[in-house]
């Protein structure tokens, strides 16, 4: 397993996502946390019922769904490098299985669901970072509702691009792997057929280009109409 470091750098967007895991460094909240590696595709259950735990990513993504009566995923979020997944099922709160599976090969720290509740009661830095970044998984939800709801395909296609994407070295704007096109769909309510026709829509006209398994974006997508 590759070293993962927790070191609290200064204060930034940076610092903020990686609070919680300094947390989990401190003996004296004695969370027991314990490394765990989901590999690619790797899928597990989330509910009260199932008696989960909490897992905060340390390195890597996992996408979370909710099933459905008709055997469909319906997607809700990704968990990002210093966000945790399950707190609600250990509060006893989440009535709605959820179905979580890794994006790409992840590190987790797992914490035992009394161990997660314990601290969260004495420890305010600790509830703290929690909730921050439980706010910043939140305020994605509300976005992705917001387009699923208000934009037309193709525009929800642009914003997904957009959100999976890094700032490179030169500036240049590049997903470093491209989900699937039936992944993509998944993320915004659509079908695969379709994303496969709009994404060949961007490169034919230069906004986008394939970069390995990647893709580049080469001029602003939001001026697609």
């Amino acid at each position: 397993m590759k070293n993962i470091s927790v070191v609290a750098p200064a204060r930034s967007e940076a610092s903020d996502h990686a609070s919680l895991l300094v947390f989990l460094q401190d003996a004296s909240l004695q969370l027991g946390a314990h490394r765990r590696t989901i590999m690619k595709a790797q899928r597990f259950e989330i509910s009260v019922d199932a008696a989960s735990a909490v897992y905060v990513v340390a390195d890597g993504r996992l996408r979370v769904s909710t099933p459905t009566l008709h055997g469909i995923d319906v997607f809700i979020t990704d968990v990002e490098r210093g966000e945790l997944i399950g707190e609600s099922a250990a509060f006893g709160n989440n009535n709605v299985p959820l179905v979580v599976e890794a994006s790409e090969t992840s590190d987790t720290f797992v914490i035992d669901r009394a161990n997660f509740l314990r601290a969260i009661e004495g420890h305010g830095g600790f509830s703290a970072a929690v909730m921050r970044a439980m706010c910043r998984r939140l305020c994605r939800v509300n976005q992705h509702l917001a387009d699923t709801v208000t934009l037309p395909m193709h525009a929800r296609l642009k914003a997904e691009l957009m959100r999976l994407a890094r700032l490179g070295a030169d500036g240049t704007l590049i997903i470093d792997r491209l989900p699937t096109h039936e992944e993509l769909a998944l993320r915004i309510s659509s079908q695969r057929e379709a994303v496969t026709k709009e994404l060949t829509k961007f490169i034919r006209a230069g906004f986008v280009a394939r970069s390995g398994r990647g893709l580049l974006i080469i001029e602003d997508i939001n001026t697609y109409v």
